[in-house]
This record gives C-alpha cells, structure tokens and sequence, in this order.
C-alpha cells in the first residue's frame, strides 16, 4: 500500500513537471511592406546640405508658389538640371539613375 507522501509525489510531480514546462507558441510572420523608391537630386561632390538650398532656389526662381504642383516640379526640374543635377531614385541606401 502507498503511504499518503508517495500518492502525492506521484500526482504532484507530473503537474509540477508540466507546469514548469514552458511551451512556445508558432511563430507567425508578419509581412513588411516593401520600401519605395524615393526621388532625390544627386549632383556628383555636392552635399545634401547645399542640394536642399540649390532646391530652393530653383523653386523661388520659378516661382513655384503660384504655379500648380506639376508645373512648378517640372520647373524646379529644368532649373536642377541646368545646374548638373541629376534625378535619382533611392532605396534601401541603393541609389538607380532615373531613366
């Protein structure tokens, strides 16, 4: 016959065991979107710093405040491109020459 301290041991260890057991849930992945390209102007020497004032520039030369945004963008684009900047698309620190 089994005294009352090993009936215990026999129906507490497995419950201990199981909860001390840690399970892991399935991992479930969640998709990342894909990042977009994103245009910027790209003169070969020339910092960001003075791309963004060449920016403004071209856009109070062309005065793109009174121009529609398609209009002053194709303006401003002129006014980059007299300067030898060119249009590039980056992503991911990788950069595409617009074609």
């Amino acid at each position: 016959m089994l005294s009352f301290n090993k009936l215990i041991t026999l129906v507490a260890m497995p419950m201990l065991i199981s909860a001390c057991t840690v399970t892991h849930a399935p991992r479930t992945t969640i998709a990342q979107p894909k990042p977009q390209p994103v245009e910027q102007w790209y003169k070969e020497g020339v910092s960001q710093s003075v791309t963004r004032d060449k920016v403004g520039h071209c856009k109070i030369e062309v005065g793109a405040s009174r121009l529609s945004q398609a209009e002053a963008e194709k303006l401003i684009g002129y006014c980059m491109k007299s300067d030898g900047y060119r249009l590039i698309k980056k992503t991911n620190n990788l950069s595409f020459l617009d074609s």
